[in-house]
């Protein structure tokens, strides 16, 4: 993480010698770069309009993102069961197909999934008025190797206690299209 004030200071700079180096170019008379640096400085001077209007005070590559590409909140219908499971109560959240989507990238030579982008999984927790995750978690079936914890994932360091995700397929008849997406989301309470 790195100060906004500190990037915006050295992308001022950069902006400067951008316009400079323009300056040079047709001082010089010399046309055929100045095409190049045009585009070089209409993108540093783009990254300083953003620096000006971002309201960010750390800047990292999740927050910047975050701000520039957000997750579309959506509403999602869903069903809430509340149990005990071994005297602990517990929460799922059931969702109607089509679910939230759930973006997910391969691990161990395509053998299992993991979920890097924890963006999309705290939305959905918003959404149920939930905390959201810090991190992403591999497939539990590539941790435990069981058949039965495919499709799996879960975060035992959880603030409610531990939350297992399910994923599964869904699809949406409206765009005729496929997609995989969270199906359940139980919270075991500690």
């Amino acid at each position: 993480m790195v100060a906004t004030e500190t990037v915006k200071t050295v992308v001022l700079v950069l902006f400067g010698l951008c316009i400079l180096w323009i300056i040079v170019i047709v001082v010089k008379n010399d046309m055929q770069t100045i095409v190049r640096a045009l585009l070089v400085t209409a993108v540093v001077g783009l990254a300083l309009y953003f620096l000006n209007q971002t309201k960010l005070e750390k800047l990292s590559y999740s927050a910047v993102k975050n701000e520039l590409v957000p997750v579309k909140k959506r509403n999602y219908k869903f069903e809430m069961r509340e149990g005990h499971i071994a005297g602990n109560p517990t929460i799922t959240y059931i969702f109607e197909d089509p679910g939230p989507p759930l973006p997910q990238v391969m691990v161990n030579g395509g053998k299992y999934m993991a979920i890097k982008d924890v963006r999309w999984v705290n939305s959905v927790l918003e959404f149920l008025g939930l905390p959201p995750v810090k991190e992403g978690v591999s497939e539990l079936a590539s941790i435990t190797h069981q058949a039965i914890d495919a499709d799996k994932y879960r975060w035992d360091n959880y603030e409610k206690g531990v939350l297992l995700l399910e994923r599964g397929i869904c699809r949406n008849m409206t765009a005729v299209q496929t997609f995989t997406c969270i199906v359940r989301i139980t919270i075991y309470s500690r």
